[in-house]
């Protein structure tokens, strides 16, 4: 499969399903997959950062 086709499948399911961006964003952040948008990776460094607060917080 062509990167291209990769790509507008992607385009289409999102518009079905507009959570699916933030699962995307979250499967690379714990994956470091890199990708090409510049807010999925803005995303992920907020998911990240978030993560680690959170367990900062309960650790207390």
């Amino acid at each position: 499969m062509s990167k291209e086709e990769r790509e507008r499948l992607q385009a289409k399911e999102q518009q079905k399903n507009p959570v699916g961006t933030l699962n995307s964003a979250l499967s690379r952040a714990i994956t470091g997959s890199p990708d090409g948008g510049c807010l999925v990776n803005i995303i992920s460094i907020i998911i990240i950062i978030v993560v680690a607060l959170l367990i900062r917080a309960c650790s207390n």
